[in-house]
């Protein structure tokens, strides 16, 4: 099982409920280890400064993600991060005539399959 710690600013209107719901449920299905998952909802500048930081690209990433179980096998039951730039998903929301949650649910989509396709190629 994965635990799901979410951090967002009082700002950002996120159902923390369907967040886990839906991560707990895609992580079983897709039979990723257990561990701690933590999933920020940040703005613009914080999500344009990790891109900077972490991709060297001055732009923010609707979402970043950052598995750890390669880099730190057995130091930490943090399996790894997400970062969603809740700016980008109302953008996107509002582009793609999707409601925010849809949006969202998404992006978790895109950083499960990069998990899951990291902790594949560990286990070959």
């Amino acid at each position: 099982m994965v635990s799901i710690d979410i951090h967002s600013d009082s700002r950002y209107k996120v159902n923390r409920e369907m967040v886990r719901e839906y991560v707990s449920a895609q992580w079983k299905e897709r039979e990723l280890p257990e561990g701690k998952l933590d999933i920020a909802f940040v703005g613009s500048r914080k999500a344009r400064s990790l891109s900077k930081q972490y991709l060297k690209d001055d732009s923010p990433h609707p979402v970043l993600t950052f598995p750890f179980v390669s880099r730190f096998p057995h130091e930490t039951d943090v399996v790894g991060e997400v970062i969603i730039c809740f700016p980008q998903v109302v953008l996107y929301a509002a582009d793609q005539d999707k409601e925010i949650d849809k949006v969202i649910r998404q992006f978790l989509d895109h950083a499960i399959t990069i998990f899951s396709n990291e902790f594949r190629t560990i286990n070959k």
